[in-house]
């Protein structure tokens, strides 16, 4: 179930750069847009890709924090061109 910031995509009230604002004014909204990118919907899927690739761009700093999430995508879509991660202790 998407919320309601993100079901804002999909009937239009609010735009992918809205959001990009929302998120740079407001970094807690991260992970709510890293839930988005799985989302079902393609208009929350590619949304909230555009809004993270943006980010990524202009602060990529912000995104370090989720730094597992973005490898262990990269895992589950290209697990043999990936080498194996360390076991951190």
């Amino acid at each position: 179930m998407e919320s309601k910031l993100l079901q804002k995509l999909i009937n239009k009230t609010l735009t992918k750069q809205q959001l990009l604002q929302k998120v740079k004014q407001n970094y807690e909204l991260i992970p709510e847009i890293l839930d988005g990118i799985s989302s079902s919907k393609p208009a929350i899927r590619y949304s909230c890709a555009k809004v993270l690739m943006d980010l990524s761009e202009e602060e990529p700093e912000t995104l370090y924090p989720y730094m597992d999430f973005f490898i262990q995508m990269l895992e589950c879509l290209f697990p043999k061109l990936l080498p194996p991660r360390k076991k951190q202790r």
